[in-house]
This record gives structure tokens, sequence and C-alpha cells, in this order.
């Protein structure tokens, strides 16, 4: 087959999330050309070939609005320390001990994707306990949330971290009650000083990464990613798979803040790229992580006095906001507490007023917690929230602890968002949360947490609407509503085959639907059998 060639896809359910029925579509290169009858499409296209996929379902190609694919491609190349894999401390321990034995002395042992609510029993590993583990290397654990994570003594010493280091707005070092650092670094401490400090990796070994991480996707139906923070490496990265043909995924890049004089230097702005690989806006952080216990709000934790950390001073992110609006550009601001998201706000309404942009679609990445008035000034600017899908499934058990059991249930509010008419687009946050889209479609549905309990009944959804979240959502969140997120005319013929049809099946076994094969360009990336 050329990839000039016409091709006609068909299926007993179809489902082009359009107003639009079709049976069948016929494509030409990566496009969908047309829509109809198998019989009316053959006599349009007679040389093309038929896939008829007989009972199965077929899709628009899942997208994921925010994750880490430049960051994955190097934490597939490091010690997993995930839940699923790590239920101790003696198995933490392990598997840390074991990539020491294999690595030089003096070289570092990063552990990512670490739990320490679920794998050490709520108490996070020390200092102490990482130097008994691994002696002779610098170690660094990164916590799940990617917000903050553990040193040795001697990753300490790498990054150049001791009591009297100054530190960046919005960075944090753990102390003992003596004033002796713990290892724990947050926030910008851990951005800013502690990953510069670790060798970048060689270009074929991410790209190695990348193409593992790719295939992760394909198979769990997902065609299009937002990489949510791609420093100057990342980009890099995804040029190069992009340049030798191995971006299978199209990826739609949020730049880190720290790059943005780079940005306005070379006139780079949201929209640039191509159907494969474009920018999508500029990422900067207001406070923390939801499963880290970091997040900035406006009321205490329930387990403690603090309100947590706000990762941005607020004239910085004026600053911020105020630049990338005025360039054209897309903001894309984490801000998941109420204090956060509601300082965010405040700097997009003062932008807004002092250079009018009406479908500027700045976004609220990740939108956890809001109330009434959040929710009508973010109608009123016409933002996107991108929350958390599958959030309330995998740590949903831990909110409470947090949160308390009434602030926790509505956190993720996909009910009251979609209700006062705000555009949202379905996220994972990977590798802070499972990428597994069918995971979050019945998180949403049923809100359900891992042993049963409802958290926040009244945010369910439908499960047309939890599937819009990754289709014709997370299309519009980046600005491509016109290419992506449905099957019809003019899109890219971007689409899953599944078994079973995720509208109808009930909601708690959405997650045994099988994903058989994944199409990217009417070309296919991923076949179950």
């Amino acid at each position: 087959m050329t990839a000039g060639q016409a091709r006609i896809f068909t299926a007993e359910t179809v489902h082009t999330m359009t107003e639009a029925a079709p049976p069948a579509f016929a494509t030409f290169g990566e496009t969908i050309v047309a829509t109809g009858g198998v019989a009316q499409l053959r006599a349009r296209f007679p040389e093309a070939e038929v896939h008829d996929f007989g009972k199965a379902v077929l899709l628009p190609g899942f997208n994921d609005a925010h994750q880490h694919p430049s960051i994955m491609a190097e934490q597939l190349l490091e010690v997993d320390c995930s839940p699923e894999l790590v239920g101790s401390r003696a198995e933490l321990f392990a598997r840390l001990t074991e990539r020491a034995a294999t690595t030089p002395a003096g070289q570092w042992v990063i552990g990512c994707r670490y739990d320490h609510a679920k794998s050490t029993a709520g108490t996070v590993v020390t200092r102490a306990e990482l130097d008994h583990v691994c002696p002779d290397h610098p170690v660094f654990l990164r916590q799940i949330g990617m917000h903050w994570g553990v040193l040795n003594t001697a990753g300490l010493r790498a990054a150049g971290l001791d009591e009297a280091t100054e530190l960046p707005a919005g960075g944090e070092l753990g102390r003992d009650p003596a004033g002796r650092l713990t290892g724990t670094v947050y926030e910008r401490a851990m951005f800013e000083l502690v990953e510069p400090a670790i060798p970048e990796r060689g270009l074929d070994e991410r790209l190695s990464g990348l193409r593992r991480y790719q295939r992760m996707m394909h198979a769990a139906g997902i065609t299009s990613v937002g990489d949510a923070l791609v420093w100057p490496r990342g980009l890099r990265l995804l040029q190069e798979a992009h340049a030798r043909r191995e971006l299978t995924l199209r990826v739609n890049m949020l730049l880190a803040y720290s790059s943005l004089d780079a940005m306005q230097a070379a006139g780079l702005r949201t929209g640039l790229g191509d159907t494969r690989l474009r920018i999508g806006g500029v990422k900067a952080f207001v406070d923390g992580a939801v499963a880290g216990g970091t997040c900035l709000l406006e009321e205490p934790y329930e387990d403690s006095c603090g309100h947590g950390i706000q990762a941005m001073p607020t004239e910085e992110l004026g600053d911020f906001v105020s630049t990338v609006h005025h360039a054209g550009s897309t903001v894309c601001v984490h801000a998941n507490g109420d204090r956060a998201i509601r300082l965010l706000l405040d700097a997009v309404e003062a932008a807004q007023r002092a250079d009018p942009r009406p479908p500027a679609r700045h976004r609220i990445e990740h939108c956890s917690l809001v109330d009434p008035e959040l929710l009508a000034r973010i109608a009123a600017l016409g933002m996107v929230a991108v929350p958390f899908g599958s959030y309330v499934a995998f740590h949903g058990e831990k909110l409470p602890g947090y949160y308390g059991r009434r602030r926790a249930a509505r956190m993720f509010a996909h009910r009251a968002l979609l209700d006062a008419g705000i555009p949202v687009a379905g996220s994972s946050d990977f590798p802070c949360g499972p990428y597994d889209v069918r995971l979050a479609l019945r998180s949403c549905v049923t809100r359900e947490t891992a042993d049963g309990t409802v958290l926040g009944e009244d945010q369910r959804i439908s499960q047309e609407e939890a599937v819009a979240l990754y289709t014709t959502g997370a299309a519009y969140a980046s600005g491509e509503e016109s290419r992506k997120g449905t099957i019809a005319e003019a899109m890219l013929a971007d689409f899953i085959v599944l078994d079973r049809d995720p509208l109808h099946v009930p909601g708690r076994e959405l997650t045994e639907i099988a994903v058989e094969q994944t199409w990217v360009g009417a070309e296919r990336v991923w076949s179950r059998g």
C-alpha cells in the first residue's frame, strides 16, 4: 500500500463524535476525504482498499491533552518505583540496590513514580535510608506527582545543596527539627537545582525510551498527546524523532516558561509546527501537586495548618501571563488549588483588560478545586479546563486525608465545569497518573476510588461526555478541532478499533474494553493481534 492510496474503513459501529452517523469513511494520505455508505464510497473510489472491521467499534483516536512524553522517554530508562510494582520499603530498596549494582560508583541512581502513600505506608523515605541502600551513588527518588523528591547525602552534595543554600522563590527543602536537611526537595528547588545537576542522557538512548513510550500509548488507543512541560532537551528529542520520521504520535508541546525569552527572540508562538509536532503554548506553575499534598488552598489542609506551596510569586505570574498573552500565544498554567486558580484568573483578567483577546483560549492545567465563583470567572474568560481524568480511581483513597472528604468530593469537577459551559479536555498527567484512557472514562463516569468508595457522586458525567473529553475536548484545548477529534471530512484519519462500545457498556466495565488496533494518519501503528 502506498501513502497516497485511497482507503475505505467501516465497521458495525462508527462513532464519529459528530451529529452524523455514517457507516464508513474514505481516506487519502493522512486525511479523511469522504464519509457515507460503503457502496457510495466504493463508487467514488473504485481503487480503494476496503478495511471492514466487522462487529468492532470505530472511534476517533484518544487525545491526552496533558502528559509528559519527553520526560517519560527518560523515566522509562530510570528505576520504575510505580505503586503497581512496589508495595513496601523492602521492595523499593531492592529495586534501587539492584540498579546501583550495575551503575558505576559516583553515577546517579534515579527512581521515578515513587508513591509514599501506597508504597511506604504513608511515610516518606529518608536521606539516611537512601544513604544506607546506596552508599556509593548519588540517589534521587522522584515522587509520582513530580513536584517533590528525596535525595541521599551524595545526591545533595552533587546538586550543591546544604543548609545554607539560597533557594529560588517557590522552592523548599525539607528540614528536621534541628534544621538539618532531610533530603526532601520541593517545587522549584527540585526543578531548578536538582534536575539540572543530573547529567543528560545521550540522544540515541532517549530516542529508544521515546519509541517504547509511543508503543505504550498506541496500545492504549492514544494517537495524540500534549507534552505539558518541554524543556530545551525535550524539544531537541522530539524534533530529532520527527526528523527521523519516528514520531508516530501527534504531539502538542507546551514549552517551559523558562524558555519564554528564547521563544520571543526566535519569533516562536502558539500554532507553529505541523500536524505531527507543534507548539501549543507556554507552561508555568502556580502551585504544587494534588497527590503530593502541595497544591495551594484557601482553607488549610486537613492534616496540617498549611495552605500548600505557591510555586511562582504573584508578581512573576502576572508578568508571565501578560507577556505570553500579549505575544499572541496560549497561557497554560498549572493551578490545582482554589487559591492558585484564583491567582491565575486575576492575572488573566488583568492581561485581557490591558490587551483584549477574546478567543485566546488560555488553559488551566488541572483546575482541580473550584467553587461557583471560580466557575463563573473561568467561563467569562473563555478559558479551557484540563482536569485529571483518572485521579478519583487512582489517587482517590488518599485525598480525604489531605483535603477532607467534603473538599475531596468536589475535586476534578467535570460535571460542574461542563454545566458552566467551560470547554474541558481529558488528561492523565502521566507519569503522575495512569495513561490508560479507559480507566479515566470509568473514573469520570462512576467516581469510584480503587476500593469502590464513591467520591463526589454529583460530579459524575455520562459516557459520551467522558469520551468527548479525550476526543473533541482535547482537540479544542490545543486549537486543533478543525483537524482532530471527529471522524469527518477534512479531519486527520486518526482512529481506534475497539471490541466493545464505550458509549453503551456499563460504567464499571469500561476498563474491560480491548483496543484492537490504533491508526494514525490512516496507517496502522498498533495491533493487538
